[in-house]
């Protein structure tokens, strides 16, 4: 296994984010580790984020690209994984930051061997901040899908795997790819400090429960295809863990 870090690639994909999208970038210029490479790309925003970013994102180190149309967050993700040649791969959502040293003890843990880093962050709304913890080093793929912890995909940096993955158009699409990962490496080191600040905008769809209860089942459903058990007894444990995590941070 080669442990020799380089350039970390970062895909940030965008979509009428003018408000928030340079605290994101700066929060990656701000880096204690900084041999990395931001693929920052515009998803046909219907505002003048792509303008915006073009004037006030002049670091050589930063890749603007631009969808000629609408793909949405998955698809525009891919576009970035596809410009991105780097074998380590972090993801950044143009609403979250990160905290200064969040690169830095990702690339020492993959440096030590580790394939998939994730850590702990602090969740921001209108009316609420709260921090998100995990009580082990490692999560493994049992405990990811049982929902044990709620991974903030801003936290998420990876030595990309032999066979590559790349997002598929679905609902819970930041699941299926974790899961992927999951299926490859088996588990997760988590980072026992918090590494990203994740903010919560309040148009979130993800923040329709019943939605995204919908999305889920349907998700486990794709996943084991031929194993009703597997999918109703992850699902029991989504619902349980859910009800666990709301009432701890509400």
């Amino acid at each position: 296994m080669n442990n020799q870090i380089g350039t970390v690639g970062i895909v940030i994909p965008m979509y009428n984010a003018r408000n928030t999208v340079l605290r994101a970038v700066q929060s990656v210029l701000d880096q204690t580790w900084t041999d990395w490479r931001i693929y920052l790309i515009n998803d046909k925003s219907t505002d003048d984020s792509l303008a915006f970013v073009q004037e006030h994102c002049r670091d050589p180190r930063i890749t603007i690209l631009s969808n000629e149309v609408n793909l949405g967050a998955a698809e525009t993700r891919n576009v970035g994984l596809k410009a991105a040649p780097e074998e380590f791969i972090a993801f950044l959502d143009s609403d979250d930051e990160w905290e200064k040293d969040k690169l830095m003890l990702q690339v020492q843990a993959l440096a030590a061997g580790d394939d998939l880093v994730i850590s702990h962050y602090g969740y921001k709304s209108r009316t609420k901040a709260y921090d998100v913890t995990y009580g082990k080093p490692y999560l493994m793929k049992e405990n990811f899908v049982k929902k044990q912890f709620r991974i903030c995909f801003s936290s998420v940096c990876y030595r990309r795997p032999a066979r590559q993955i790349f997002f598929q158009k679905k609902g819970h699409e930041d699941f299926l790819f974790l899961y992927e990962l999951f299926d490859q490496y088996k588990q997760a080191r988590v980072i026992d400090r918090n590494l990203v600040i994740y903010y919560e905008l309040g148009d979130s769809l993800s923040r329709n429960k019943n939605k995204a209860a919908k999305w889920h089942l349907d998700l486990l459903r794709f996943i084991y295809k031929n194993n009703p058990l597997k999918v109703y007894y992850y699902y029991l444990w989504y619902m349980v863990n859910g009800v666990l995590f709301t009432l701890k941070h509400r």
